[in-house]
C-alpha cells in the first residue's frame, strides 16, 4: 500500500468523558473496551470517527454480572460492531459459575448477532476455549492471551485470533500466533504500564517494532497486516456498515 494506514489498537481503555478531538489527536484507530452495559450506554450519544466503542460484561466487575440483562444487551448490540470486555477471570469474586452463565449467554446473543468479540482468559484459558467450540461462534478475538502450546494450538484451529500487547514481548505465545491471526492491542491502562511513553491508546509502535524484528519484515508490513486480518474478520462477520464512516473508508482502502 503507498499510503500508511494508522495503527490500530484492538483492546483499550478509556473513560467514556474523554472529548472526542481527544481520542482523534491519539491518531490511531482504537477499539475502545468497556465493563458493563451501563458503562457502554454512556457512549451511545458520541460520535467518535476513529473509535469503536464496545460493549462488555467484565468477568471482574461483580456489579457488572448481578445487572447483566440479556434482552437489553441483544438491543444495544445492534449499536456496535464490537462486544469486549467479556470472558473468565480466575482471580475474580464474581463466582465462576455465574462467570460461565454470563459469558454463554453473550457468546449464545453473538453467535445470531455475529460480533468481533475481544475475550479476557486470564487464568480460565481452557475453559474460555470450551466455551468458545461449544458454542461454535466466529469472531473471536483472544486478548493478552497467555495460553499454553496445545490451548493456543486448540484455539488456531477454533477460528480464534489474537490480540497482542506489550506485556505479551518475549513470551512463548507470540511465537506460536500465525501471521494471519495476529492483531494488535495496548489494553492500556494495564498492558502497557511498563511500555514507552506516552502510554496511551493506541500506541502500538514499540509491539510494532518488535514483531517486524522477530517476522524479519519491516514495520509498514505489520501494519499492514493487522489492517488486512481486521478486514477479513470484518467481512468474515459482515460488520462494515456498523463502523464510523471514517474507519469504513480505511477498511476498504485496505481492501485495494
Amino acid at each position: 500500500m503507498s499510503r500508511q494506514l494508522p495503527p490500530l489498537d484492538m483492546h483499550a481503555h478509556v473513560e467514556t468523558s474523554v472529548p472526542q478531538r481527544d481520542l482523534e489527536g491519539l491518531g490511531a484507530v482504537v477499539f475502545a473496551a468497556t465493563r458493563s452495559q451501563k458503562e457502554f450506554t454512556q457512549t451511545l450519544d458520541r460520535h467518535d470517527q476513529i473509535v469503536v466503542w464496545g460493549l462488555g460484561c467484565h468477568p471482574g466487575v461483580p456489579v457488572a454480572h448481578v445487572s447483566f440483562d440479556a434482552d437489553a444487551f441483544r438491543e444495544q448490540l445492534a449499536a456496535t460492531p464490537f462486544v469486549s470486555e467479556i470472558g473468565l477471570d480466575s482471580r475474580s469474586k464474581v463466582p465462576a459459575a455465574e462467570q460461565q452463565q454470563t459469558f454463554r449467554s453473550i457468546l449464545e446473543l453473538c453467535k445470531g448477532s455475529p460480533r468481533i468479540l475481544s475475550v479476557h482468559s486470564s487464568g480460565r484459558t481452557q475453559q474460555v476455549l470450551d466455551l468458545v467450540e461449544d458454542v461454535h461462534i466466529d469472531g473471536i478475538v483472544l486478548h493478552w492471551w497467555l495460553g499454553t502450546e496445545q490451548e493456543t494450538r486448540r484455539a488456531i484451529e477454533l477460528g480464534c485470533y489474537f490480540s497482542v500487547n506489550y506485556a505479551m514481548l518475549g513470551k512463548p505465545q507470540l511465537n506460536a500466533i500465525p501471521h494471519d491471526r495476529l492483531l494488535l492491542e495496548t489494553d492500556h491502562p494495564s498492558g502497557d504500564r511498563r511500555s514507552s511513553r506516552p502510554r496511551r491508546p493506541g500506541n502500538t509502535h514499540t509491539v510494532e517494532e518488535e514483531i517486524a524484528r522477530l517476522s524479519g519484515k519491516d514495520v509498514a508490513f505489520v501494519r499492514d497486516l493487522q489492517w488486512q486480518n481486521l478486514v477479513r474478520l470484518v467481512d468474515q462477520l459482515t460488520l462494515t456498515h456498523l463502523f464510523p464512516v471514517a474507519i469504513q473508508r480505511m477498511l476498504a482502502y485496505s481492501r485495494r
